[in-house]
């Protein structure tokens, strides 16, 4: 190789090995710093960065120094004897004078010094005979198996053990669960509690057992009982019939019924000039009352909702006895108003004491001087 198949940097002057892609001595990219050693030289390019310093040619440095500068031909000196410089940021091997990558321009100050491989080396290293790999026979049957192979460790013995185990600990809980609990009733006619529990009426209008009782073949006084079965929860009653002190022109739009009909579009309306004192009364099974659920006014529509007077102040008397004082609110929508427990309650009225004023609307006849109830809906528990 001659001195003119080098390349020259441009910053520096040093003469780089052709195929390098960054000079040895600055580290500049020789695809831009770079020309043939035949070229004439071409001034330094100065950079204004303050972070890297100002380079000038090999030319330059040594005539400043008071030397004789060195041709930008001259070869490049050869490897030190002690090895070479490994690249430590891409791993290329450069020579052992220089200070930048040839490759990718890093700094090779630190880089560890690589020995050198001879050639005997890399023969030996290819012809030496390879080392025979061991695979151990049980680790490739084992992957090789399927469900079903009769492997004591297999997944699907496993899983069928687990299933097994739970289904034995499953019986075992309901037979255990069955031993503490106790004998029950003898049949499940006699059973007291679950009757009491549902509420339901016998032919002859009774209650069943109440809860706790022991019915007829019990186990013998002393020994441990079930526990009484949880209390009912208040439901809407079935009520079977409605009356009122008078109705709006005897109009059968306007009748008691319609007002425990389910719909809240439809209204009972009183036809007394006064309304206070006007009351509706409805009938049900023999149950214990809790609270209702009253739909104020007529709901057909805004404009007959409000042209149309609703209950204000009410009294709501079960059986007839002393009054539950209530202000409904002045809302078509359902309010709860409780009452006090009454056992074995057949009736419920609701007496007038105030209504809402009506108003003019674009219902033709408006303001109207009657007052409106849309649903009654009674809570509690029935046959208690």
């Amino acid at each position: 190789m001659t001195a003119d198949s080098h390349l020259v940097c441009r910053r520096c002057g040093f003469a780089n090995v052709p195929g390098d892609q960054f000079c040895g001595s600055c580290g500049a990219f020789l695809e831009w710093e770079g020309e043939p050693a035949g070229q004439p030289a071409t001034p330094p390019v100065e950079t204004h960065d303050p972070d890297v310093p100002a380079v000038r040619p090999a030319g330059a440095q040594a005539a400043a120094a008071g030397v004789s500068p060195v041709a930008p031909t001259q070869p490049v000196a050869a490897p030190a004897a002690d090895g070479l410089l490994r690249c430590p940021a891409c791993g290329i091997a450069n020579a052992a004078g220089r200070t930048f990558c040839q490759s990718c321009g890093t700094k090779l100050a630190e880089a560890p010094r690589v020995a050198e491989v001879t050639a005997a080396q890399i023969a030996a290293a290819v012809n030496a005979p390879a080392r025979p790999v061991t695979v151990s026979t049980t680790t490739v049957r084992v992957a090789k198996e399927t469900p079903g192979s009769g492997s004591k460790g297999g997944i699907l013995k496993w899983l069928l053990l687990m299933a097994v185990l739970g289904v034995v600990v499953g019986v075992g809980i309901v037979v255990a669960g069955q031993l503490f609990k106790g004998s029950g009733p003898s049949s499940g006619a006699t059973s007291g509690p679950s009757t009491a529990a549902s509420g339901a009426i016998t032919s002859a209008g009774q209650s069943g057992a109440p809860s706790g009782a022991v019915p007829s073949g019990e186990a013998p006084s002393g020994e441990a009982s079930a526990p009484p079965s949880a209390a009912p929860k208040p439901s809407a009653l079935t009520l079977t019939g409605a009356v009122a002190s008078s109705v709006v022109g005897d109009l059968a739009k306007f009748q008691p019924g319609k007002a425990i009909d389910g719909d809240p579009k439809t209204c009972w309306q009183e036809g007394s000039a006064t309304e206070k004192g006007q009351w509706i009364e409805v009938t049900f099974a023999p149950s214990k009352v809790t609270s209702v659920l009253l739909t104020n006014g007529y709901n057909a529509s805004k404009a007959l909702y409000n042209g149309n007077k609703r209950l204000k102040d009410i009294e709501i008397s079960i059986n007839g006895g002393a009054p539950t004082k209530a202000r409904l609110a002045d809302t078509g929508q359902p309010q709860k108003v409780n009452v006090k427990d009454v056992t074995g309650a057949t009736t419920l009225r609701i007496t007038i004491v105030s209504t809402y004023g009506s108003v003019k609307t674009s219902v033709a006849g408006t303001p109207f001087d009657d007052a409106a109830l849309a649903e009654i809906v009674v809570m509690g528990i029935p046959g208690s």
